[in-house]
């Protein structure tokens, strides 16, 4: 283990203990004790369920504290694979998130404190005011700056400081420890970390007899147990058998014999005759009736009357009425 990786832990856990809760740096211990954990053994050392610890690991990995991983895994005695949740410590993104922070605590706390020429230089020993020196520039003696509410001499106090540069000393002086530890880490290297370094050298969780859980096995390393031996929905397709026929050159011999054949399939399956044949007589052809035609007229026989009207009677029951051909009508004028 080089020195950078060793200062990076001792940064790590130093951060998590001054800024986070006891189950954040009791998650953070356990990680950089065993580089690499599943979610039910950082369960099962931290006496928590699976899902406060969720919980709580991804309040830390948006911090950057560590880092989560999701692999298939086939269970002993199972054939399904399933998702499990791995948990480890990239040094180099947890590195620089802290340096990220630490720059931007700084440059908010120097926007809080004031600038030295807006700071009052000036108090006054009676009435115990304070003024900057433009405003106790037209107030002068001989003996220096008087006081402009109550005349008495001003005393400068170069040594006070504004409370926001009271603000800023004091988080100088709390983060001392992390400026000093980043400095020394940014003169070396900090080795990369991924997930297949971390659970090469992880320390195996020693649990008790009764809460011991099946040992599980990733997919790419269980050969064919963790792949499906067949789709569902698609086992019964295809030919269950398969006819092959051989033949001699004799051809024609062949059509006839399968035209024989399919004509005694179709007489073995015909239908009855009382099925195909219907049970109502069919009346047989008759000759087409004859035509009859007749003139209706006026029972005085007159033809100055109405128009006669010719019937045509077709077969039995038709009938057809004609108009002559003159169809004017002759009124007679009433006196």
């Amino acid at each position: 283990m080089s020195d950078s990786h060793s200062l990076a832990q001792i940064l790590i856990r130093s951060v998590i203990r001054a800024f986070h809760t006891t189950q954040e740096v009791l998650a953070i211990e356990a990680l950089v004790q065993h580089s690499c954990l599943r979610d039910d053994e950082l369960a099962y050392l931290m006496k928590m369920n699976t899902k406060d610890l969720h919980r709580l690991c991804a309040s830390l990995r948006d911090a950057r504290f560590l880092t989560v991983h999701t692999r298939p895994e086939v269970i002993e005695g199972k054939t399904r694979p399933v998702n499990r949740t791995y948990y480890y410590i990239d040094y180099q993104q947890t590195v620089d998130a802290i340096k990220w922070r630490v720059y931007k605590t700084d440059k908010d706390m120097q926007g809080i404190a004031k600038p030295q020429d807006e700071s009052k230089e000036y108090s006054c020993p009676r009435c115990k005011s304070q003024w900057t020196q433009l405003e106790v520039l037209d107030s002068v003696s001989i003996e220096g700056f008087l006081c402009l509410r109550c005349e008495a001499v001003l005393e400068r106090s170069q040594e006070q400081e504004q409370p926001g540069h009271q603000q800023l000393s004091r988080m100088n002086n709390q983060f001392k420890f992390m400026t000093d530890m980043l400095q020394q880490i940014d003169k070396g290297l900090v080795p990369e970390c991924s997930f297949d370094k971390a659970i090469a050298v992880a320390r195996p969780i020693v649990r008790e007899a009764m809460h011991e859980v099946l040992a599980s096995v990733p997919v790419e390393d269980a050969g064919g147990m963790g792949k499906p031996s067949a789709v569902k929905g698609l086992a019964n397709t295809g030919p269950k058998t398969m006819q092959v026929t051989i033949s001699d050159g004799n051809e024609e011999a062949e059509l006839i014999e399968s035209r024989k054949r399919k004509e005694r399939f179709l007489r073995e399956n015909a239908l009855p005759s009382w099925i195909t044949d219907s049970s109502v007589p069919v009346p047989a052809a008759t000759a087409a009736p004859p035509v009859v035609s007749f003139e209706m007229r006026d029972a005085d026989g007159g033809d100055g009357g109405r128009a006669g009207k010719r019937v045509k009677v077709e077969g039995e029951m038709s009938f057809k009425m004609e108009e002559d051909e003159e169809d004017d009508l002759e009124f007679e004028d009433v006196v």
